[in-house]
């Protein structure tokens, strides 16, 4: 009988590959086969780990439970299983992750504004008022109280804001709070810069026309469910 599963060695174990065009029940039976001559020549008593790749098929949580009762025992698990089939779930995630957020108010005192992946904000951040969210945050308008980007610990994250004296910018885990301008720069002070975390993992304010140039990746991504 031909094979029907793949089993290659890694540096964290063995990465089992199971076509998408395989009946199950002789996946099964085959697997059943191959961990049966494995267990019998292996005397490293040390865990073994399997990462199951499945291609174009993604398996229930009964099929993930039967392969792992086949393969598992005190030295034998599975890791992960994986799959290249792009679920409804993880097409809402991308799409929140990739598409901004719009947000047209003003954010007052003790008012938190959050969104999942970029945030664009038309409007005021006033003292003590805060914008969250887990990926950039762009504000047409002034900055005065909090802006938290990057919540999940994205520190490529910036923000952009017409930024006002002790406003406070949050990347990562990484804390600014924006210092009084002298005379000439107060005249400018209409002007929107951005804030980023450098190589150094220390927040610095640029102008807007750095933007570009720091971080290239902004702005290749069009949002929505397809992006083709």
């Amino acid at each position: 009988m031909k094979s029907t599963i793949s089993l290659k060695g890694t540096q964290e174990g063995y990465q089992l590959i199971i076509p998408s065009s395989a009946s199950l029940s002789d996946v099964y039976e085959e697997l059943e086969a191959l961990t049966l001559q494995m267990k019998k020549d292996s005397h490293t008593g040390r865990e073994i780990s399997f990462h199951v790749k499945t291609g174009h098929r993604e398996l229930t949580d009964t099929e993930k439970e039967a392969i792992a009762e086949i393969i598992e025992d005190d030295y034998f698990k599975i890791t992960s299983f994986e799959s290249d089939v792009l679920t409804m779930e993880k097409c809402i995630q991308w799409q929140k992750e990739t598409s901004p957020s719009l947000e047209v108010r003003t954010v007052r005192s003790g008012q938190i504004v959050e969104a999942e992946g970029d945030m664009l904000l038309i409007g005021v951040v006033h003292p003590g008022g805060m914008v969250r969210a887990t990926g950039s945050i762009y504000i047409i308008g002034e900055l005065k109280g909090i802006a938290h980007a990057g919540i999940k610990g994205k520190e490529n994250a910036v923000v952009v804001a017409n930024f006002r004296y002790n406003a406070q910018v949050r990347i990562g885990d990484n804390v600014h709070v924006i210092e009084k301008k002298d005379q000439t720069e107060e005249e400018n002070s209409d002007a929107t810069e951005f804030v980023y975390v450098n190589d150094l993992h220390i927040i610095e304010v640029s102008s807007l026309e750095n933007l570009k140039t720091i971080r290239p990746e902004i702005g290749k991504h069009a949002g929505g469910i397809y992006n083709g």
